[in-house]
């Protein structure tokens, strides 16, 4: 093992030394007026919270160009992203390196673009992320990685940080403060358009809207029991007064219509809304019971009232929104691992039942607040058009 590792090591030492033959010495500088961020580890989550850094690097420096590469999902997340200025798209480097390196090289020379730097956050530590880094040519290399003999300015990851402020580090990487910023998803009119229409269906009478996540994204055990959800809808529908829906991907459908039926009540809006035009329903809610899941970001991004069902094995600092106010999360006690079985097995009906009324009691349906939030996250930009 030793030994395939000195081996790698040398491999990439050597890489590096061709590029300084080739390219010349890369000097990381403070003088950064153009940054490339590569962001291809696509799980929604990963995604919103790479955004703030997005937004430091905005409100810091309003001068640097700040431009994206990135693929599927990410190029929906980010189609309305204000904050950045060119949005690339490419295959996906953890399938096509090399193609993908050529794609990016192509299309930053269409748009005239020189990048002083190429960055990557920390939920794109790969090696072949960072090759791609190299291939691509875009300046010196920083950021979060498996391979830092490639880096100029390789990060570190900080167990007693989360998630978000890790991420944040890229800031600090080109000279800037690393201050703390939330994460922002934004959406376009037309997303609201689509998310109204979606709404008059659900809720006529304009009663307070809740949102039901009751479905995980699949891979770790996050999910929690059907007769506790049961509980809480009809709860939240008999005596809050609550319209309910619910929100998932379309491989949900089945699910969340036996959960629906067995609630008695709710209306399924399972796989029809984009990313965007779900953050825009999100926005124009009033509270929502979820999971630690995709959802749950975007609806953290947007500002919704939030109920949380965390997963006890997993530590709360790295992904969910502690300290806001806005947000209650209910979880057990840590542990190291969850058994096979596990389903938060130490959250009670009777905890988000109290949890969702003492939410709703210091965020009451309120039209200012929808439109607070919609007025937020509303965007002209429209980055796909370029693609």
């Amino acid at each position: 093992m030793s030994f395939k590792k000195d081996l790698l090591g040398f491999s990439l030492n050597s890489v590096m030394a061709t590029e300084r033959l080739l390219r010349g010495r890369q000097s990381p500088s403070s003088n950064v007026d153009s940054v490339l961020i590569l962001e291809y580890m696509l799980p929604l989550g990963c995604c919103v919270h790479l955004t703030p850094v997005y937004e430091a690097i905005r409100q810091m420096r309003p001068d640097i160009m700040l431009t994206v590469a990135t693929r599927g999902i990410g190029l929906d997340l980010l189609r309305h992203n204000p904050a950045i200025d060119h949005l690339i798209g490419t295959p996906d480097p953890l399938r096509e390196t090399f193609a993908a390196a050529k794609a990016l090289r192509a299309e930053l020379a269409h748009r005239k673009l020189r990048p002083s730097c190429t960055l990557t956050g920390a939920s794109d530590q790969r090696s072949r992320i960072a090759l791609m880094a190299l291939l691509a040519g875009a300046g010196w290399r920083g950021g979060f990685t498996l391979a830092p003999q490639l880096y100029h300015v390789p990060a570190s990851y900080r167990r007693d940080q989360s998630l978000i402020d890790n991420n944040l580090q890229l800031a600090e990487v080109i000279g800037l403060k690393s201050e703390h910023y939330e994460p922002r998803v934004y959406f376009s009119s037309a997303d609201v358009e689509s998310a109204e229409k979606l709404m008059q269906f659900a809720n006529p009478e304009g009663k307070p809207l809740l949102v039901m996540v009751t479905q995980a994204s699949g891979g770790q055990r996050t999910g929690w029991h059907d007769e506790r959800f049961v509980q809480v809808i009809r709860y939240a529908h008999q005596t809050l007064s609550c319209a309910v829906v619910y929100v998932g991907t379309s491989a949900d459908s089945a699910a969340v219509e036996r959960l629906r039926l067995a609630a008695g009540t709710g209306t399924s809006l399972t796989g029809q809304t984009s990313v965007t035009e779900l953050a825009a329903l999100l926005a124009m809610s009033d509270a929502a019971v979820t999971l630690d899941t995709g959802t749950m970001h975007i609806g953290r991004a947007v500002g919704l009232p939030m109920v949380i069902l965390g997963p006890s094995w997993q530590k709360p600092l790295e992904w969910l929104p502690l300290k806001t106010k806005n947000v209650r999360i209910l979880r057990g006690e840590d542990r190291d691992h969850a058994p096979v079985s596990y389903k938060l097995d130490e959250v009670q009906a009777e905890h988000a039942i109290e949890a969702l009324t003492d939410l709703l009691h210091g965020y009451p349906a309120n039209f200012e607040q929808r439109q607070a939030r919609i007025e937020r996250s509303l965007s002209s930009v429209d980055h796909r058009v370029s693609l």
